[in-house]
């Protein structure tokens, strides 16, 4: 009891606490074979290898694993997708689709990368960085 008083008040602790800013180790994790419905906010990254079906929005990168399925609306910075993704998404800076994503709906980014064997059926559309 008095090791976990110490660690809770250790200064490492108060200023992960404290930062608004996104922390590289903290990510948000829906493992397969686990689905899950609703809406999602962080600061953090996020990693779904489950289904997800709702509304996510991260300050961070979202990750649509290869054996992830996701339906809804994201708001994010980066978006990186290896399995199914239906729906649409904003993300402010770069969406990446790897070979065998399979994605149905609408993008808004400021940069799009695409590998050979992607299937894509659906709309983006690019903005720079300074309009938004």
């Amino acid at each position: 009891m008095f090791f976990l008083s110490i660690f809770a008040k250790s200064k490492k602790v108060m200023d992960v606490r404290k930062s608004k800013e996104v922390q590289p180790n903290y990510v948000n994790r829906i493992c397969a074979e686990t689905k899950m419905v609703g809406d999602m906010e962080t600061q953090h990254d996020m990693r779904i290898d489950g289904c997800f079906e709702g509304n996510i929005k991260t300050a961070g990168r979202l990750v649509i694993g290869e054996t992830g399925r996701y339906k809804g609306t994201v708001q994010c910075k980066f978006l990186d997708v290896w399995g199914e993704f239906v729906g649409s998404v904003n993300a402010y800076e770069v969406v990446t689709f790897k070979m065998g994503a399979v994605f149905d709906g609408e993008v808004h980014t400021e940069k799009l990368m695409m590998e050979l064997g992607v299937v894509f059926n659906g709309t983006c559309v690019m903005h720079d960085s300074k309009s938004t």
